[in-house]
């Protein structure tokens, strides 16, 4: 799916001819009421839904769960464009909400950003896309390099609010909980249309996360022949299996990559939940049938949004989307989300101890066991409390000082620069966030468990975004259920005491589907990691990455030393924590030449083939 939405202007003709969708197989328009064009891109049938009313009309455009009758009653009701904060809320899924009313247009995504919104203003309006590249060409926008030079940072790049900036010049995004609003004469604002709840509704027995899992799920299996899903063994995702199970009648293909050496507790989970699952279809893929991770694509290009999260797995991405494709699957579920939303992390209790501590002493005691703290250590973590402002202030210091993996986040998992960074983009990063500590940021949410949250989810959605673009060769996306609007919304609000149990990993998901879990399932205390896998594929790939590290356009951008970089890729390392920092750097990289790739005279992993 792609598109670009215009203003009922004339100026928005004008502009979209200025680069006429280019791109797009099977190009299709809807009009404003006033006959100008208005929604101009390519999608399934499957994957919207079009209601109107006068001169009024609303488009879903992704997965949603909305009766199209009681769309239009609603839609009929509506007058202004803030009145549409309500509908919005009216189906489930995932999915962009795109209204013209009376000439007025509103565009909105998901708080994940699984659905995103960029707008930027061409030939004097204001014009939104799904994608920025689009944006980008029609403005002949450049490559902002100080944005580049954030995106080295590890694990997940900038930190809030400098994760919001595009990395095109002139192209912007709404902020979380924002829509995009454009008058009739073409000039864009973005407003404020959700604020996180307060964590203060008991959980009970669960129904309300429940019933929001459940239509998360419905809104991808209603109207598939088949849909397929993760089971990797783990909690997350076996229990999507079973929520698209007790769904309905859609056939279920499940999917299971076997871990690298043999070890782990995995595939004994996934062939037992397997066992419970007998209607399904359950693929088992072997190791010397998995893609390595560092392995290139073997046909999709890399797509030119921005860098890519987790690349290192983009080749297993692009193997799932065929494997799935080729058993009738146009959507594929994935466990993406859960542990950020269901496994109490530091900050959980973090605000319980200042909320109910009779609660939270137990987990405490549980959690300093756990991570082998000194009673400094959770003192020091747990009573400490600076402002947003305060605490991104601090990181500035902190970049390039050694991770302390002993203690918790605050806030966010603290960013660092990686070791091979140059003096003066590291200067240029910290010049950034200086500026942005004196704006002086609101956090997502008062708080940090809840901004904490927001902040990963948004993480979590645009890896599912970005993983569709790949498995598009295939007719596939990617979908992630536990990163939805309504999920996300119902978990936020239960309060703290009860996201904590001492027996259970993730007490608010085993109570919400207590019943359509097997228990013994959901009593599962542990989980694999992916040590083996990574290790695998840099030891088989480790002559690509050494030919690819010998000449970078991030290296001509004066902004990492290549050798410092090549020192990482010949090293052994007896953890994986040591290579976290390459990720993003390979990511930066990959989507410069993407950019670019002219001007590449180096071998690279994109022109090679499984």
């Amino acid at each position: 799916m792609e598109f670009v939405v215009l203003p009922d202007h004339p100026a928005g003709a004008e502009a979209l001819a200025l680069a006429p969708t280019p791109g797009l197989p099977r190009p299709r328009v809807i009009e404003h009421h006033s006959g100008r064009p208005w929604l101009v891109g390519d999608w399934r049938d499957d994957e919207i839904v079009s209601v109107s009313a006068g001169p009024r009309r609303v488009v879903l455009l992704g997965c949603a769960s909305v009766r199209p009758d009681a769309l239009a009653a609603r839609l009929g009701r509506v007058r202004t464009l803030a009145d549409l904060d309500d509908l919005a809320r009216l189906a489930a899924g995932s999915f962009h909400l795109v209204a013209s009313l009376d000439g007025d247009v509103r565009v909105q995504g998901t708080l994940s950003t699984a659905c995103q919104v960029f707008h930027a203003t061409v030939a004097g309006v204001t014009m939104a896309a799904d994608r920025p590249e689009t944006l980008a060409d029609l403005v002949g926008a450049g490559v902002d390099e100080e944005r580049v030079a954030l995106e080295l940072l590890s694990p997940f790049g900038p930190p809030w609010p400098l994760s919001e900036r595009s990395v095109w010049r002139g192209v912007r995004s709404p902020r979380v909980g924002h829509c995009l609003e454009i008058d009739r004469n073409g000039v864009g604002r973005t407003r404020r249309w959700w604020t996180p709840p307060a964590p203060e509704r008991p959980l009970g027995d669960g129904t309300f996360v429940r019933e929001a899992l459940f239509d998360a799920v419905a809104a991808r299996t209603a109207g598939q022949p088949v849909v397929s899903a993760d089971l990797s063994g783990g909690l997350d995702s076996t229990s999507l299996c079973f929520v698209a199970d007790a769904s309905g009648d859609t056939p279920l293909v499940t999917l299971h990559y076997e871990a690298h050496g043999g070890r782990g507790e995995d595939l004994t989970w996934a062939r037992r939940a397997a066992a419970e699952l007998p209607r399904a279809d359950h693929v088992v893929v072997p190791p010397a049938e998995t893609p390595d991770w560092y392995a290139p694509f073997a046909h999709t290009p890399h797509d030119r949004e921005g860098p890519l999260m987790f690349v290192r797995a983009r080749a297993t991405v692009e193997h799932q989307a065929a494997l799935v494709a080729s058993r009738g699957a146009r959507r594929h579920l994935q466990g993406v989300g859960g542990d950020e939303l269901f496994l109490p992390g530091v900050m959980c209790l973090h605000g319980l101890i200042r909320r109910a501590p009779s609660a939270a002493l137990p987990q405490v005691r549980a959690l300093r066991s756990r991570r082998r703290w000194s009673l400094a250590t959770t003192i020091r973590t747990l009573a400490s409390a600076p402002s947003y402002p305060r605490w991104l202030a601090g990181q500035v210091d902190t970049l390039d000082a050694e991770r302390d993996w002993g203690s918790g986040a605050y806030w966010e998992i603290s960013p660092k620069l990686p070791p091979w960074i140059t003096a003066d983009a590291a200067a240029t990063v910290r010049r950034l966030l200086r500026e942005a500590v004196a704006a002086g940021p609101e956090p997502l949410a008062a708080l940090p468990v809840q901004h904490e949250m927001i902040w990963i989810n948004r993480i979590n959605g645009s890896a599912m975004r970005r993983n569709s673009r790949i498995g598009a060769h295939a007719g596939v996306t990617f979908q992630a259920p536990y990163t939805d609007d309504r999920v996300l919304e119902a978990v936020l609000s239960v309060r703290l005491a009860d996201r904590v149990a001492p027996e259970l990993l993730k007490p608010v998901l085993a109570r919400a589907l207590d019943g359509v879990v097997p228990a013994g399932i959901l009593r599962r205390t542990g989980k694999d990691d992916a040590s083996p896998t990574l290790y695998a594929g840099l030891r088989r790939r480790r002559g690509e990455l050494l030919d690819f590290a010998e000449d970078t356009r991030l290296a001509r951008m004066g902004l990492i030393d290549a050798a410092e970089l090549r020192r990482l890729l010949i090293g052994t390392h007896a953890d994986t924590r040591p290579l976290m920092p390459f990720d993003p750097t390979l990511a930066c990289e990959l989507w410069l030449r993407a950019v670019s790739p002219e001007s590449t005279t180096a071998a690279t992993p994109t022109s090679r083939t499984t």
